[in-house]
């Protein structure tokens, strides 16, 4: 690891009577002028521009917000077409009296991670940048597009940052990309083997973190957050956002597996504390909870006014649903968001060790249910937006 470690976040989120997420603590301390680590200013290391991709997404929308409250300037790297309402939508739900006038700093920049040209005109000048942009989908044909946008999109972004004299890039990765443990839940450390890609998103993932150790190794500060299922603002086409509208519909089946669940706001803040520290060469998994498909389901349920799971949806029935759910997608263009790949998952019980981010930042991870019960007030606000 290059350079010295945090010192470690107070652990309670209780201030001042208020209970504040990490995020809010962070920058708080921010606008007194005082950064996490103890030091009297803001460190000037990070004064510059900083440039996210990916940023109308999930993680990305969060950390365009983030960095904005927090002061800093920053360029939004989108596609063609990308939703920019809807982001503006969640900047007023994350902060009704502020958001709307932080979404009217942002300075946009159009790219596609595999236009060389477009992407070193929004790395141009940046001190930092956070790399929140892929592809994600677990359908065998999107393969191809997937390594092209996750792999070689990636190789693009850290070697234009190096070019552009960067000072410290964040790749915001995956616990896809983390290896699979004998036993036990995985850790930043347990080794990666071929056979342990539970998807081809996985892999491709892991392959971009080796283009980032590889810039690394070249002189160029980097970090990588691996986050688990992230629980934030979505619609239903964005990454977990089709797993967020299930739990917001609800369901009468419920699979078998575990999963790693964390909420946007800890990704991002996380990610901004270690970008901003001098900890470099370093990878942090970012999961809030280890959690069952039926505690998740039931607890939902409780957070959307739904009837919870009737029935359990072991890995044989899965099995047997998700060629059905194919061809009512290639019948009908609709169905059951379902594949080969998803199915295993939601029988597989997978889980994550936090401890490393947890002893380096100090992070209290906001609960699972806590999440939930938060993006109510979202999908109600949105419900009341299209009435």
């Amino acid at each position: 690891m290059r350079g010295t470690a945090l010192r470690p976040l107070s652990a309670s989120r209780v201030v001042s009577g208020q209970n504040l997420s990490i995020a809010d603590i962070y920058f708080r301390k921010r606008s007194q002028n005082a950064d996490l680590f103890g030091n009297s200013e803001i460190n000037p290391y990070f004064r510059g521009v900083v440039t996210v991709t990916g940023s109308t997404g999930i993680v990305g929308t969060r950390l365009v917000f983030d960095l904005l409250k927090g002061g800093h300037s920053v360029r939004a790297v989108k596609r063609r077409g990308s939703d920019t309402e809807f982001m503006r939508r969640v900047f007023r739900f994350y902060d009704p009296e502020r958001g709307e006038a932080l979404f009217g700093k942002i300075e946009w920049a159009e790219a596609d991670l595999l236009d060389i040209a477009a992407l070193e005109a929004a790395f141009s000048g940046a001190d930092t940048v956070y790399h929140a942009a892929a592809m994600v989908s677990y359908r065998a044909a999107d393969a191809r597009r997937m390594m092209a946008v996750n792999a070689e999109g990636t190789a693009n972004a850290v070697n234009i940052a190096a070019d552009a004299g960067v000072r410290k890039f964040c790749h915001i990765s995956s616990v896809a990309a983390v290896g699979k443990p004998a036993k036990g839940p995985a850790t930043e450390e347990t080794p990666w083997k071929g056979r342990d890609s539970r998807s081809v998103y996985g892999l491709t993932k892991r392959i971009a973190e080796r283009e980032v150790w590889r810039i690394s190794a070249e002189g160029m500060p980097c970090v990588i957050v691996n986050p688990s299922i992230v629980l934030g603002p979505a619609k239903a086409d964005q990454s977990s956002g089709m797993l967020l509208d299930l739990l917001r519909r609800g369901s009468v089946f419920s699979p078998t597996g575990t999963a790693g669940f964390t909420d946007v706001r800890d990704v991002s803040a996380a990610a901004v504390a270690l970008t901003e520290s001098d900890i470099a060469d370093e990878r942090f998994i970012i999961n809030a909870e280890n959690v069952a498909y039926r505690d998740l389901l039931n607890w939902a349920a409780e957070a959307f006014g739904n009837p919870p799971p009737r029935f359990t949806a072991g890995p044989l029935l899965l099995e047997a649903a998700w060629p059905a759910a194919a061809v009512m997608r290639f019948l009908f263009g609709k169905g059951p968001q379902m594949t080969k790949e998803t199915a295993r998952n939601a029988s597989a019980k997978i889980a994550y060790d936090n401890t490393k981010v947890r002893a380096t930042t100090g992070i209290d991870f906001i609960p699972v249910r806590e999440s939930l019960h938060y993006l109510r007030g979202f999908f109600a606000e949105r419900a009341g937006e299209s009435s």
